[in-house]
């Protein structure tokens, strides 16, 4: 599934698609396990039990994929990640597919 919509009904330049994946992230001299509930190529939505707070730079590494960003947002356990680059079209297919 793909939504275009954003916070607040705002429109996303890149379309996020609905997944439940696994991740391993790396912050702050810390290892956490988290999972993407939702992708787009610039980037994520994630839950964690422990989650990174606002402003904190990460690693996140799956499949083969690794990528860094920025925690822009915390609420609970869930939080979104922008990426520092936007991910390739394979790496979306990898991390939405497994492929």
């Amino acid at each position: 599934m793909t939504d275009l919509t954003g916070a607040a009904g705002q429109r996303r330049l890149d379309p996020r698609h609905k997944m439940f994946g696994p991740v391993a992230l790396r912050f702050g001299g810390t290892a956490a396990r988290a999972h993407f509930l939702d992708l787009s190529s610039s980037g994520a939505l994630a839950h964690c039990e422990t989650p990174p707070t606002t402003g904190t730079y990460l690693m996140v590494e799956a499949l083969g994929v690794q990528a860094s960003g920025r925690v822009m947002w915390a609420e609970g356990k869930r939080f979104g990640i922008r990426f520092s680059e936007p991910l390739t079209r394979h790496a979306m297919d990898v991390l939405i597919e497994g492929v």
